[in-house]
């Protein structure tokens, strides 16, 4: 059991059952327990996708929905901690659990870039585990992780900067619905600025190719000390779209 935990990073995945019963939108259907138990002792963010069911007569079947109150996609699994999902199948599609049926499992572990799929067997009154396969994923980030990851992608043109005298400083990006990118500006010497001029901010993606651009004018008549300007992106998905990020200031 140790060398299949190990193969499947330090989980353990197997069929508690299933039941007959009857939904409360009126379908009748068959409940499939999972458990999904952790056995490490870090946290796990995980994405368990709907099932696939293969009956001993060769049909491929989908999930219908989940069962509320267990796992429902994605979810977090504590340290030697496990939960349970419960797949729900409608019997208008699904009309008998027999023996040599397949259910194919699939997880996504979302912060270490592995996906496993796993088949088990109707053999009696138990689901063998017959197949497995692990493929490596894009590791999705969080949200903070992938702020730090863009600010690692920005690029100041401190020549620009050198110019007009000035600092650009605490750069910060922040994604909602939108990207904003936040930073100080700063006189090189003393607190005001020797003219006015707009701070550019250009966006690429992996081509090597513009995304987009916003500008923020300085007034040097209203500047006094340092001044926080802010940038806006919009987009869909446009965080996941721009590997590089210049800033520089621009008569």
């Amino acid at each position: 059991m140790t060398d299949q935990t190990d193969e499947l990073c330090g989980l353990e995945l197997k069929i508690d059952g299933f039941d007959n019963t009857s939904m409360s939108n009126d379908e009748d259907a068959f409940i499939i327990y999972l458990n999904i138990d952790n056995k490490v002792s870090k946290t796990r963010k995980i994405n368990l996708l709907k099932a696939t069911y293969i009956t001993n007569e060769r049909e491929q079947l989908e999930q219908d929905i989940w069962l509320s109150g267990y796992i429902l996609g994605e979810d977090t699994l504590k340290p030697n901690s496990f939960k349970k999902a419960g797949l729900v199948f409608y019997k208008s599609k699904l009309q008998n659990i027999s023996e040599n049926d397949v259910i194919y499992i699939t997880i996504e572990l979302l912060q270490e870039g592995t996906e496993l799929t796993l088949a088990f067997q109707k053999t009696g009154n138990s689901w063998l585990l017959v197949n497995k396969e692990k493929n490596e994923i894009e590791i999705k980030l969080t949200p903070k992780q992938f702020e730090k990851s863009l600010l690692t992608r920005v690029e100041r043109l401190e020549a620009f900067e050198e110019r007009f005298e000035i600092s650009i400083q605490n750069i910060s990006i922040k994604i909602e619905s939108f990207i904003t990118l936040f930073c100080e500006i700063h006189p090189v010497n003393g607190t005001t600025l020797k003219e006015s001029f707009e701070i550019e901010c250009v966006i690429y993606d992996n081509d090597g190719l513009v995304l987009d651009k916003e500008e923020s004018y300085l007034d040097s008549d209203d500047f006094f000390g340092f001044k926080v300007i802010e940038l806006n992106f919009f987009g869909d998905d446009i965080a996941e779209q721009i590997s590089k990020i210049r800033i520089y200031p621009k008569k």
